[in-house]
């Protein structure tokens, strides 16, 4: 069952590239994800814009969708399922905390849920250390192979309608890519443009091209950070 916790404070696609940090529309709002709770993780996540999905299995300790969290790790060797929650090589782009995302595809689908019109102009996107470790071949305990020519890993943005079904295209954001020779990794906070309106909800998915017979063998994780938009 979906839960949404309250807390203080996107059928075709269309390929996205990283781009430098684009100048801000002084008209534009930026949600930064920040939490006043004293943890170091939260399952969830609530403003005035927009709500956050989750859910969480208490029998098998077992969760997915969305969480804030404000831990970081810099050591890839310690890109384990037990940092999970951790972002890799940095804090948070804008502030203590960021949103960190678990897609699992075997679960009814957890998405973004806007209370209002919006553009979405763009977002801060970032690797965990977790699926780090695992693309570079340096986490010792999964399934994952070390990611080679062809590879990639990417996080899709879709707009849906209030049937949930989408309401126009889908931005696609390679966080990792190594095909057609390129070599690029998320490793910090990238900015990736997104410029689709947005009211109800948003699915973000992420796939990835190492896949075995029970599914992805990539941790399906990405931290979020900065989301640009401007109100319509």
């Amino acid at each position: 069952m979906k839960k949404l916790l309250f807390a203080l404070v996107m059928l075709s696609f269309v390929a996205c590239e990283n781009t430098d940090t684009p100048d801000v529309n002084p008209k534009s709002s930026i949600e930064s994800f920040e939490s006043l709770y004293a943890v170091e993780y939260l399952y969830g996540y609530a403003s005035d814009v927009v709500e956050c999905e989750y859910f969480y299995n208490e029998e098998y300790q077992y969760w997915g969708g969305f969480a804030v969290s404000k831990c970081f790790e810099t050591d890839a060797a310690k890109g384990v399922f037990e940092n999970q929650y951790s972002a890799f090589n940095t804090k948070a782009a804008d502030g203590a905390w960021f949103l960190l995302y678990y897609y699992d595809s075997y679960s009814e689908p957890c998405d973004l849920i806007f209370k209002k019109s919006v553009m979405l102009n763009s977002v801060k996107l970032n690797l965990t250390t977790y699926t780090y470790a695992s693309i570079t071949d340096e986490d010792i305990n999964t399934f994952a192979r070390k990611f080679e020519e062809g590879d990639y890993l990417k996080v899709v943005f879709t707009p849906l309608d209030s049937s949930e079904s989408p309401a126009g295209e889908g931005v696609e954001c390679y966080v990792v890519d190594y095909r057609d020779g390129k070599r690029f990794v998320a490793d910090d906070w990238q900015t990736f443009p997104l410029g689709f309106v947005a009211y109800g909800n948003v699915r973000v998915t992420i796939e990835t091209s190492d896949v075995g017979e029970y599914g992805a063998n990539t941790p399906l994780y990405i931290c979020l950070d900065s989301l640009e938009y401007n109100f319509l």
